[in-house]
């Protein structure tokens, strides 16, 4: 049984080294956001505006559930 185990092991763990990339470059430094107005804008500013629109839209309907609600008990 162990030596079933440990050549399970040993294949699995030859199969995800056969599937690391060899052919791609590695970055040479981190990633700097702050160096252009474009990076700033689409990792910054539109993360938060989408956060901002879907805060927004979710208590517009949590307002319309609380008004259809209240409607649905006052009949």
């Amino acid at each position: 049984m162990r030596a079933i185990l440990t050549s399970i092991f040993l294949m699995i763990s030859g199969f995800i080294y056969a599937q690391r990339p060899t052919h791609i470059p590695e970055p040479s430094e981190p990633f700097n956001v702050f160096e252009s107005a474009e990076s700033i804008i689409f990792y910054i500013v539109l993360p938060i505006i989408i956060i901002v629109l879907y805060i927004i839209w979710r208590r517009r309907i949590m307002k319309e559930k609380k008004e259809e609600t209240q409607s649905h008990n006052k009949q």
